[in-house]
């Protein structure tokens, strides 16, 4: 675990967040529904008493709402650079970076938060379970987990990894160019979904453009009857799985209740 002005290197590939960002938290806040996944987030904490919880991933403005309705939030993200640019919008909460296949972060939480697909990356089901466990260890009894995953037939629908999407404010436009390829399905054996993903973000800041490119990701997408028996072999509790903010993905709840 590195705490901020500490550090630990992650197994992961940072070169989406560590080389990109700015521009990808400037993309984020542009185009996803903030309030919607709060509201999401917050029906199921309050449901449960949560109060304490752990944040993880490049959703910050989400994060900035949870922290208004009185959650006390760890922020917790595997590359430096993305914590940087979260403390560009977050502040009195704790920043940890981590892989979170590995964390320890020395407290018991009320409820961890997985929210913006990043699940997606973790392609093998060993990965996922090292996730899980290290969730798990982490968590008070009746703990909750929210998770969202792109869902299997539904993960290159419209132009989010397929295609170009736009977005804009009053001083800054970013465009993505993507394409996306199934390179291996599940079919009658024991193997995930798995899509290669390339793309392209375009930034123009009054009339200047700048380009960086972002390829050969692989990318994961869930049957929702794979995230339950893969939260149920955990040794967690699976709860549901429930509608997300967008068609193409849904949200698997589950809890840590001892047996």
């Amino acid at each position: 675990m590195w705490v901020y002005g500490e550090w630990k290197k992650s197994n992961m590939d940072n070169s989406l967040y560590s080389k990109l960002s700015e521009v990808c938290r400037e993309f984020y806040k542009l185009y996803f529904p903030h309030q919607k996944i709060a509201a999401i987030i917050n029906n199921y904490l309050k449901r449960n008493n949560c109060k304490r919880i752990v944040f993880i991933g490049g959703l910050v403005h989400v994060a900035k709402i949870l922290q208004s309705k009185g959650y006390e939030i760890t922020f917790v993200d595997y590359t430096e650079e993305m914590i940087k640019e979260a403390q560009k919008v977050l502040s009195n909460m704790k920043f940890v970076v981590s892989d979170m296949r590995d964390w320890d972060l020395d407290e018991k939480y009320d409820a961890i938060v997985l929210m913006g697909r990043i699940l997606t990356y973790m392609y093998t089901d060993k990965d996922v379970q090292k996730t899980l466990t290290a969730f798990k260890n982490n968590l008070k009894e009746k703990g909750v987990i929210l998770i969202d995953n792109y869902e299997e037939g539904k993960i290159d629908q419209r132009d989010y990894f397929n295609g170009t999407v736009e977005v804009k404010d009053n001083t800054m436009t970013i465009r993505r160019i993507s394409s996306m390829q199934k390179i291996q399905s599940a079919g009658n054996v024991a193997k995930p979904n798995l899509y290669k993903w390339d793309c392209v973000y375009e930034e123009i800041i009054n009339g200047k453009k700048r380009s960086f490119e972002d390829k050969n990701h692989i990318l994961r997408a869930f049957s929702r009857d794979e995230m339950k028996k893969l939260i149920e072999d955990s040794g967690l509790k699976f709860v549901e799985n429930a509608s997300n903010f967008e068609e193409r993905s849904f949200v698997t709840v589950s809890k840590k209740i001892s047996r």
